[in-house]
């Protein structure tokens, strides 16, 4: 079994990177919101602003990401949050309050002359092993009595929860996503600790190959990178899937594994198929990675590859992620 271990830190990553895309944002918005409340939010104008909220020692649990659009045609703001920690947090309605009031001191240090302050919408979204039984909302923190007697005068306050824990598949097929945040999500829920994810991605084949298709942003790698570090899956099984999806999905993966610096462990299961037309497709996979990297092969260099053996083709790979020419791969 590979045993990668699990980091605080990739979950953060990955949401960040996906997520921080307004495309990618809007629809995760779209999917979580009430319709109401998504109808009169201007998804497509989502804007990311810059800054964070949240405290230094808590980054290792959250990752805040604002961005600012119109609400029913006047100014507002969204607040994003992801949370990713192995249990729910009692006190997050608190901590959402104090990101949202720092927001509303900056927005005053910047717009010192209005005299009202913008809305805040806040989404937190939790990708726990455990459900989520912690409060959502402010009031429900207080003690029974004094709620009961000082209701009025107390701070309320509630956030938007997407609990990725109790979302199979199905549900994320059927939300308005745009493929890169179905995939994100997915892998958050999914992957952490899964032996299995080729049987995961297949469920999920039509948005894998599009951003095969499309490769924009990198966010294919961005997910893939993430998915292939927190779970336990053998590189063998992710590889045989994505073979199956053809030479496109086939480079895709293996541009991911060579990034990661894995090179090795997808020679290993490409020397198993010994068969010569497994050999021909291992080859002009790798001929297409040099011309990625590279630029054009010579008719020499073509034919080297061709007639190359699955030997000398996995140290070929294995050369590419440090090499600084064609020629340096094949020495």
């Amino acid at each position: 079994m590979v045993n990668r271990g699990e980091r605080p830190g990739p979950h953060d990553a990955m949401f960040r990177k996906v997520v921080g895309v307004p495309a990618n944002a809007a629809s995760v918005l779209a999917a979580v919101l009430p319709p109401e409340v998504a109808t009169g939010l201007d998804l497509e104008g989502l804007r990311l602003e810059s800054g964070s909220f949240v405290d230094e020692e808590m980054r290792q649990r959250h990752t805040d990401l604002l961005f600012s659009t119109r609400l029913n045609k006047n100014p507002a703001h969204v607040l994003v949050l992801v949370e990713h920690q192995s249990r729910p947090d009692r006190w997050m309605a608190s901590r959402v309050l104090e990101y949202v009031t720092r927001i509303w001191d900056q927005h005053r240090a910047q717009h010192p002359g209005e005299r009202t302050l913008p809305a805040v919408l806040p989404v937190v979204v939790y990708q726990g092993r455990r459900r989520w039984n912690a409060p959502t909302a402010l009031e429900d923190l207080y003690e029974p009595d004094t709620e009961q007697l000082l209701g009025e005068f107390l701070p309320r306050h509630r956030f938007v929860l997407q609990n990725l824990t109790g979302v199979d598949a199905e549900n994320l097929l059927a939300a308005p996503l745009t493929p890169a945040a179905r995939l994100a999500l997915a892998m958050l829920r999914f992957a952490p600790r899964q032996e299995h994810l080729a049987h995961v991605l297949e469920e999920f084949t039509t948005d894998v190959v599009e951003l095969v298709r499309t490769r924009a942003d990198r966010m294919f790698t961005i997910i893939m990178e993430y998915a292939y570090q927190v779970s336990d899956t053998e590189p063998e099984e992710l590889q045989a899937f994505f073979h199956r999806l053809g030479p496109d999905a086939q480079e895709a993966y293996m541009s991911t594994t060579l990034e990661r610096g894995v090179a090795q462990g997808v020679a290993k299961g490409r020397a198993e198929g010994v068969a010569k037309g497994r050999v021909e497709g291992v080859a002009e996979t790798l001929a297409r990675l040099l011309v990625k990297r590279f630029g054009p092969l010579t008719p020499e260099q073509t034919t080297k590859i061709e007639s190359a053996t699955t030997d000398q083709l996995d140290a070929w790979v294995d050369r590419v992620i440090d090499a600084t020419s064609i020629d340096d791969v094949l020495r």
